[in-house]
């Protein structure tokens, strides 16, 4: 093995070695990939839940709200006939007046962490897809990259043989060819033009000995 043979071997052995590391990378990223889409998938899931709760607690703040109203109305429309049973409805109206300031409350911390979980969930998806973006641009380069190698490759082993390799190969091809009859058209084109060209030669020879004879008679 020459001294260019071996530098070919040990850059290439450090090429393969680098597209190793770059394949490595790829799966590192393909595993972090797989790994975010499942915690997107799992965080979208939970927002889900949590807007159902926020929509449930809508729903108790407005039921709340109109037992308010109503055990109002009931203290204003028996006030006059039931004193007692007016102040009975007033504490019930009360009652729920607490209790649609604690939903109220509560609503509004939910709301707040719906906004920030939902907040969280888009910067995932968008994190997601600048990921999934620059994993196909590197793959891509990488796809360019190989190809590049492999030509410099080819071009770099030029001088021990590849020529030769094309040589033997032509000739092999030439040698099938000729074995199935292919060159058959060529070769009946040859014989036409060699069976005119041996003619004519005759044909010449002829004129050239009758005129030596008409010569010699003289």
């Amino acid at each position: 093995m020459n001294i260019f043979t071996r530098i070919t071997a040990t850059l290439t052995g450090k090429l393969d070695e680098m597209v190793a590391q770059v394949e490595n990378h790829d799966a590192v990223v393909a595993v972090a990939l797989k790994d975010t889409r499942a915690a997107v998938a799992k965080a979208k899931v939970r927002l889900d839940r949590v807007r159902k709760d926020g929509e449930a607690m809508r729903q108790r703040l407005q039921e709340a709200q109109r037992m308010e109203k109503l055990w109002e109305n009931r203290a204003k429309e028996t006030a006059a006939k039931d004193e007692q049973k007016a102040l009975a409805c007033l504490a019930r109206r009360n009652q729920c007046r607490e209790q649609t300031i604690q939903i109220q409350t509560a609503l509004t911390r939910h709301e707040e962490l719906e906004i920030k979980v939902r907040d969280n969930v888009q910067r995932m998806e968008q994190r997601l897809r600048d990921i999934t973006q620059q994993q196909n641009l590197m793959r891509s380069r990488q796809s360019t990259a190989d190809a590049m190698r492999i030509i410099s490759k080819i071009e770099s082993n030029t001088d021990n043989g590849i020529e030769d390799t094309f040589d033997r190969w032509e000739m092999l091809i030439t040698e099938t060819e000729y074995s199935l009859g292919h060159m058959s058209d060529t070769d009946a084109l040859d014989m036409s033009f060699v069976k005119e060209e041996n003619a004519a030669q005759l044909q010449a020879e002829l004129a050239e000995l009758l005129d030596a004879e008409k010569g010699e008679k003289k």
